[in-house]
C-alpha cells in the first residue's frame, strides 16, 4: 500500500460513496428507501444516513413523505448545463463532418474546462496511414495547437492564473521554449485567428486550430491535424483557411440557437 491509497472514512472514500448513491436513481427507479440502498451496497444504515445526509445537504436528493428519496432540485440545473454541454455537439457536428471529408484529416472539438483541455468529438483520419490520438493539455506546457489556441482566447485573468501553473516543456526541437516566447505566440494567435503548429507537440505532425466564441469567449476550438507528408506546405493556407471558417460558422450557428 502506497501513501496515495485513499483510507476508509476519508473525505475522497465518502464522496466516492455518495457519488455511487446518486447514480443509483434513474428513469426506471426514480425513488430509493434507506433499506434499499444499504441491501444494495451491503452496507448497515447507519452508514447509508451519513451518505443520504451528505447528499440532502446539497439538495442533491429530497426525502418524500413515505420515506423513500428521490432527485432534489439541485440536480436541475445541473442537467441544464449538460444539456447545453451537447448543445454544440448538435450544432457543430456537421460542419466537423464536411471538415474532415474536405481533407480526410482527423478533427476534433476541444472545450476549455478552467486549465484543462477537453476533447468532446474527434472524427478520424480518412487515410489509411493514419495518426496515433494524443489529447491536447495545457498543462504542464501548451505546444498542442488545441491548448494554444484555447489558451489564446481565454479571459485575460483566467489566462494569467493558468500561466501561473505553466513549466516550459520541450517536447520537440519546434517547441517554443519560454513563457516570455509563450505570449509573444499567443498575441500573434489571438491577432490572426488561428493555430498552426508544426510539430510542437510531436514530431511530424502538422495542426491547425481556430476558436469557437460562445458570447464572445473562445471557450472551443476546432483542430485538424495529420502527418507531415500530407499536411504539405503547399496545402497549408487552405487548410487554415478552411479551419477558419469552419470555426466562424459553427459560432455564428451557435449564436442563433439557446445556447
Amino acid at each position: 500500500m502506497d501513501g496515495s491509497e485513499t483510507k476508509p472514512g476519508s473525505v475522497n472514500s465518502t464522496a466516492d460513496r455518495a457519488i455511487d448513491i446518486l447514480l443509483l436513481f434513474s428513469e426506471d427507479r426514480p425513488v430509493w428507501t434507506t433499506a434499499e440502498i444499504a441491501a444494495h451496497f451491503d452496507m448497515p444504515r447507519t452508514t447509508i444516513y451519513r451518505y443520504l445526509g451528505s447528499l440532502r445537504s446539497y439538495s442533491l436528493i429530497v426525502e418524500d413523505n413515505a420515506g423513500g428519496y428521490r432527485l432534489g432540485p439541485k440536480i436541475f440545473p445541473l442537467a441544464q448545463a449538460a444539456r447545453a454541454g451537447t448543445s454544440i455537439l448538435k450544432v457543430a457536428e456537421p460542419f466537423l463532418e464536411e471538415l474532415n471529408r474536405t481533407f480526410g484529416e482527423a478533427v476534433t472539438l476541444y472545450e476549455r474546462i478552467g486549465h484543462e483541455s477537453i476533447p468532446l468529438l474527434r472524427m478520424e483520419s480518412r487515410h489509411s496511414v493514419k495518426m496515433m490520438y494524443s489529447r491536447g493539455q495545457i498543462l504542464p506546457w501548451p505546444a498542442a495547437a488545441s491548448s494554444k489556441a484555447l489558451l489564446a482566447f481565454a479571459p485575460s485573468h483566467e489566462q494569467e492564473a493558468i500561466f501561473r501553473l505553466l513549466v516550459p516543456v520541450r517536447y520537440t526541437a519546434t517547441t517554443t521554449r519560454s513563457l516570455r516566447l509563450l505570449r509573444l505566440a499567443l498575441k500573434t494567435i489571438h491577432k490572426n485567428g488561428y493555430v498552426y503548429s508544426d510539430q510542437e507537440r510531436e514530431e511530424g505532425v502538422r495542426a491547425i486550430a481556430a476558436p469557437i466564441f460562445i458570447r464572445g469567449e473562445g471557450r472551443y476550438c476546432v483542430t485538424m491535424s495529420g502527418p507531415l507528408f500530407r499536411i504539405t506546405t503547399e496545402k497549408i493556407p487552405v487548410m487554415i483557411e478552411t479551419v477558419r471558417k469552419t470555426a466562424s460558422a459553427i459560432t455564428e450557428s451557435l449564436k442563433k440557437t439557446e445556447y
